[in-house]
């Protein structure tokens, strides 16, 4: 395929030699990878906040053991609740992932290109070709849990590779009359990816959102099936990038291998369903024919670790133009004992293909806390005051008191009925002691305690002054009577801190992305005929074409939208002054439409050409514009006339 560079990139099948230093290479990334395990760890208590997750609670009866007044109750009735958890985490990361979208992914499309008018028609196709990237991958669905990693961790990851997928089309079979024959071939694009925390490597001596541009490694673990191991190889496979194929599915997992897996278990955070590693797949033989197979493969998961590192070729034995240069290279290595893939990367602007994202940046690197993290503290200290206005009440309710087991039994005395009858055991030997005698009820004293609950709610206000993100940020209503104005003022005072983060990850994430998606259609792409999902119209997409005009075009995206790249708030102003003065009119008059024209463009409106005027049309409406003209300085000259007097009979 062409290249917009002078280097053929192509895959290669190292040596026995290069192999054996890519496993020590990617065994010394690993090694590194679990010393930093202090991040994983804080990600693991970030998760159990963000889902209100208690490991000591009982899934059955909702009651938490081990909690102070929770462990020494007996529940009866209204008292057998669990501890109360309040949503602060939660509710401030989804309300800052909202606002993240809303500015990213809510406009259509999600990539827009702005070029100068006379490339327009170039801008359309690159659009064109770019949404349908965007819906084949659903781009929008990994950038929602980019964002949702990145506002909870401070910390998230999408990898940009070129892919390609199988696609069926339906043809005339010429052999035959009115028959179809399905025919089936490849359609690639860029892929958008987003990488599992728990799972992702990186180079940790570099700031997150320097990894891409100055990081010496970043990839990712991947657990797959033995069939999806072998789908994944044979697409390599098809592009000529795998080799070791056999090898590869034939190998031990390193977990049976009796070696610890670098791969990591999300944490347990649901009451009902456990954490687990990916199972091993079905034995189809053992199913189908009820036989041990002796060949024991096609059951074992197979470990995939996949990375970009910057390396010299001639380090690890690679046949590489410039091998004492510093190049990107993608290795793929399964069960740390097989590689199958060694390719040189071209990316823009030297980027690895790994974008890292750090919303909340301030120099401090990986110490900085996410939204989440900073909310915690405010969590739990609005469950402990709200668990003591609870506990308070239940106390109120079912209060302590001291009984003789021997008058009455423990089962009636916390009978869970709203008005129990409670039987009492009494015979001759009672020794002068009354029923009183048998119940005594230790005195209560609810001081301190009336105002936890409120405290509590102004904790949870404290969190939300924390992140920016108040009630009306949420959708909630504000008391207090503004007017429109000064209600806009104050929103877009709210607006301007969250868009710092918004800032942040546009200049560490977008911008590259952007560049990435165009260099990988310049170098990639094929000709291709496509249908704009936004005018249904066919479009023609010519890739030499589009090349040739690569300094032209800018893509736009949703904090950068196409109204700031092309200034279309001063081209209506523009058209304004012009439409206004008779001095600018007889310079720039004849251009207005062509204005108007371009303008509608930029602002996403498609199938203008079909409302130009053809020479006919323009030719008549010019004559009559020209005989109202006629008819209008007749007028004016009637009127100026004096009217002659009438002479009377």
């Amino acid at each position: 395929m062409a290249s917009p560079t002078a280097i053929e990139v192509k895959a290669l099948v190292p040596n026995a030699a290069a192999q054996k230093k890519i496993l020590e290479f990617s065994q010394r990334i690993l090694t590194e990878h679990q010393k930093f395990s202090s991040y994983h760890s804080k990600m693991e208590v970030i998760d159990e906040a963000y889902y209100r997750y208690q490991a000591n609670m009982d899934a059955t009866t909702g009651m938490v053991t081990g909690q102070g007044i929770d462990a020494a109750t007996t529940p009866v009735g209204v008292v057998d609740m669990p501890s109360t958890t309040p949503p602060v985490v939660v509710s401030q990361v989804d309300s800052m992932v909202a606002y993240l979208a809303e500015v990213f992914l809510s406009g259509y499309p999600m990539f827009p290109v702005v070029s100068s008018p006379a490339n327009k028609v170039f801008a359309e196709q690159l659009e064109t070709l770019l949404d349908d990237h965007a819906n084949i991958g659903g781009y929008a669905r990994q950038l929602l849990l980019f964002f949702r990693d990145g506002v909870k961790y401070n910390l998230s990851a999408i990898e940009t590779p070129w892919d390609s997928i199988e696609q069926y089309s339906m043809m005339d079979d010429l052999a035959a009359v009115d028959k179809r024959k399905v025919s089936k071939d490849r359609k690639s694009y860029t892929k958008v990816k987003r990488l599992d925390p728990y799972n992702t490597i990186w180079d940790s001596n570099v700031p997150p959102g320097d990894v891409s541009a100055e990081g010496d490694y970043a990839g990712y673990i991947e657990i797959l099936s033995r069939i999806k191991a072998k789908r994944k190889l044979q697409r390599l496979a098809d592009d000529g990038e795998a080799f070791n194929i056999r090898e590869a599915l034939t190998s031990v997992s390193a977990g049976l291998a009796g070696s610890a897996s670098y791969y990591r278990i999300h944490p347990q955070v649901s009451n009902y369903i456990s954490a687990r590693k990916p199972i091993s797949g079905l034995n189809w033989y053992t199913y189908l024919t009820g036989k041990e197979d002796s060949s024991n493969i096609g059951t074992d998961n197979l470990e995939f670790f996949t990375f970009y590192a910057r390396i010299l070729p001639s380090e690890f034995s690679l046949n590489s133009p410039s091998p004492n240069t510093v190049q990107i290279w993608k290795f793929t290595v399964v069960n740390s004992s097989v590689v199958v893939q060694a390719k040189r990367i071209i990316s823009a602007y030297d980027y690895l293909p790994i974008l890292f994202g750090q919303p909340l940046e301030d120099g401090l690197g990986y110490q900085t806390q996410s939204v989440a993290e900073g909310n915690i503290p405010f969590q739990q200290a609005a469950s402990t005051l709200f668990n003591i206005s609870f506990n308070s009440a239940r106390r109120a309710v079912s209060d302590r008191a001291i009984y003789d087991s021997d008058l009455i039994k423990s089962s009636d005395i916390n009978a869970p009925v709203p008005a129990p009858k409670i039987p009492v055991k009494t015979n001759s030997l009672m020794n002068g002691k009354s029923i009183k005698d048998a119940y005594y009820q230790i005195p209560f004293d609810a001081r301190g305690t009336e105002g936890a609950l409120q405290s509590g709610m102004q904790i949870v206000s404290f969190g939300k002054e924390l992140s920016g993100l108040n009630s009306p940020m949420q959708g909630q209503f504000q008391k207090g009577n503004k007017s429109v104005q000064e209600w806009n003022d104050t929103m877009g005072g709210a607006d301007s801190r969250l868009r710092l983060p918004a800032l942040t990850l546009e200049f560490q994430v977008f911008q590259p992305l952007k560049n990435i998606l165009k260099l990988n259609i310049f170098q990639y792409g094929e000709d291709v005929e496509l249908v704009s999902q936004k005018t249904g119209e066919s479009i023609k997409v010519d890739i030499a074409a589009l090349r040739s005009k690569v300094l032209e075009f800018r893509i736009a995206d949703g904090y950068t939208p196409k109204s700031k790249l092309a200034g279309t708030e001063s081209i209506t102003v523009a058209m304004q002054m012009i439409a206004t003065s008779p001095i600018l009119q007889q310079s720039f008059g004849t251009m207005l439409p062509g204005m108007f024209s371009h303008l509608l463009q930029l602002m996403g409106v498609r199938g203008m050409e079909e409302y130009v005027p053809s020479p006919e049309q323009q030719q008549a409406f010019q004559q009559q514009q020209n005989a109202m003209e006629v008819e209008k300085e007749r007028a004016m000259t009637e009127a100026q006339q004096p009217q002659q007097p009438q002479q009377g009979v």
